[in-house]
């Protein structure tokens, strides 16, 4: 297979022998491929109700997204990492903090803080846990639009294509990150509020 290196802030693939899609031979493939299982899986989910029965927001409920979004294309989908990667806490941390994040969610929801500020927290904390070995930036960012979805709110369009290649947007996105990890939730949020 003939894959690209990854771009500044992507998690390098660990090992492609989890395909399930033997055509896919080039970056190009790949993307094609888990964009189609993406599409569907934001049918699935955005297109639908998205009532707390059915989003029901728990670690298995987060897990089964995760697989709905790449379980096409890989067979590791929505198993949890178990190995280190170049971002995101220790393996044996993974569901702990996932458990700790449902945990504020709930706490977010009942307080006054405003709706795309918990959207923002939700995806940062999501994609700084990151805890599948891949898609773990597109998986937060559907968990963000689920939760706003879900609550009431128009969801994030996240331009996908360019936050996904070399791009200004990706570069605000990126930085966005960065200041969140840095305790200023502020960008992310306005880009929450700016997309959506």
């Amino acid at each position: 297979m003939d894959l690209d290196a990854p771009l500044p802030g992507q998690t390098p693939l660990p090992d492609l022998s989890g395909l399930r899609q033997r055509h896919v031979r080039t970056t190009s493939d790949l993307n094609l491929a888990e964009a189609e299982n993406v599409r569907r899986a934001v049918i699935k989910h955005l297109m639908s109700s998205t009532s707390p029965r059915r989003a029901r927001f728990d670690v298995p409920w987060m897990q089964r997204l995760h697989r709905d979004m790449f379980g096409r294309v890989w067979l590791w989908a929505g198993g949890l990492r178990r190995h280190e990667t170049n971002i995101g806490v220790a393996p044996h941390r993974v569901e702990t903090e996932l458990h700790s994040l449902v945990a504020d969610l709930g706490a977010w929801h009942g307080s006054a803080m405003p709706l795309h500020e918990q959207a923002a927290r939700l995806h940062h904390r999501a994609v700084a846990i990151h805890p599948f070995a891949n898609g773990n930036g597109r998986w937060s960012r559907m968990l963000a639009n689920i939760w706003l979805r879900r609550n009431g709110a128009r969801w994030t369009e996240w331009p996908e294509a360019t936050i996904g290649a070399s791009s200004v947007i990706r570069g605000r996105y990126l930085d966005a990150l960065r200041a969140a990890d840095a305790g200023d939730l502020g960008p992310l949020t306005v880009m929450h509020a700016e997309f959506g």
